[in-house]
């Protein structure tokens, strides 16, 4: 089928697509992950001049993915500050070799961290419904814990008695 041409969804053939790595999976759900970037670009957004780094992380437990975006231009001063700020806090959580020059954005494929997922704020889709999914919250350098743990209900502790 011609990509000019749309005939329908029935006449799709999809036998020659590969399917799209990383994205796809489980949305991840509110709690303490362990990921690793698996793709970034740049990308403009509303206004020509609005741009930011669209990256997705990918649970390395399994549990699913997340996109993040950082925006490092913008017509609003705040909306950068907070896009850079987080930006730099993710290359030194995932330990990029020259987070006050990452130079290329492909660079930060590949970084993995430690990241808290919550609940975004509730937003208006354009079918007038109110929606609100997870969002990441904080980077932060690993610390070997497992994604998504829990504390430990093992009793082995000593007792200091």
């Amino acid at each position: 089928m011609s990509s000019k041409t749309w005939n329908g969804f029935g006449s799709l053939d999809l036998s020659k697509v590969e399917q799209q790595e990383g994205r796809g999976t489980n949305r991840l759900a509110v709690g303490n992950y362990t990921v690793k970037c698996t793709s970034a670009v740049m990308e403009t957004f509303g206004a020509k001049e609005n741009k930011r780094v669209v990256a997705d992380f990918l649970d390395e437990a399994g549990s699913g993915d997340i996109r993040f975006n950082f925006n490092l231009h913008h017509s609003n001063p705040e909306t950068v500050d907070i896009g850079m700020r987080q930006l730099k806090t993710f290359l030194i959580a995932g330990n990029h070799p020259t987070p006050d020059s990452p130079d290329d954005v492909a660079s930060l494929v590949g970084l993995t961290c430690d990241i808290y997922v919550g609940m975004g704020k509730p937003w208006v889709d354009t079918n007038n419904q109110t929606r609100q999914q997870t969002e990441i919250k904080s980077f932060k350098p690993l610390s070997g814990a497992t994604s998504n743990s829990e504390p430990s209900k093992k009793l082995d502790d000593e007792i200091p008695f």
